[in-house]
């Protein structure tokens, strides 16, 4: 009986004829495996490697909304990184009293009287932070901006270049 399969495989030896007498006699040679047989070989033996396969594919069309979207978020991202970096930068020179000493030298190099720099007023946090939030908004403008614009010149030049080839390989 075959494993698994609830189908019993009988052999039984092949009658062979041999040229020297025309007798049939009676020989113990293995049967040819049937079809059954030979699927369940099949199965059990080890699968082949497979080897990588390749396709290589052009980029003919970037949509400009998605562009814009993505450039968008990408943006927004970096202005809020940004703002971090600032605030913990200026966290940090404030706390080591590199801030305060930068406020003393421009105060002594300016002098007093009318016409001294409010040094103090120039290097506050509210100074620092606001003028980080107006270029932190310049840039995700101009960065969303560009980027759209990039992705219709893109559009446009794919019909003399052809387009942005990309490779992609399955190593499975």
């Amino acid at each position: 009986m075959a494993e698994g399969t609830g189908v019993t495989v009988t052999r039984e030896p092949r009658v062979v004829a041999t040229a020297e007498t025309d007798t049939e006699t009676m020989v113990d040679a293995p049967p040819a495996p049937t079809a059954q047989e030979e699927r369940m070989s099949r199965a059990d033996a080890p699968a082949p490697k497979a080897r990588a396969r390749h396709a290589h594919l052009f980029v003919t069309h970037v949509d400009p909304w998605s562009v814009m979207k993505n450039a968008f978020m990408l943006s927004i991202a970096i202005a809020i990184v940004m703002l971090v970096a600032v605030t913990l930068l200026w966290a940090m020179l404030s706390l080591s009293g590199t801030v305060d000493a930068l406020v003393r030298t421009l105060n002594d190099i300016a002098g007093g009287g009318a016409n001294s720099i409010d040094a103090a007023g120039l290097f506050s946090f509210s100074r620092i932070v606001g003028l980080t939030a107006m270029l932190a908004v310049l840039e995700v403008i101009l960065l969303t901006a560009l980027a759209t614009l990039f992705a219709f010149l893109y559009n446009l030049s794919v019909g003399i270049t052809g387009g942005l080839q990309v490779t992609l390989t399955d190593d499975s």
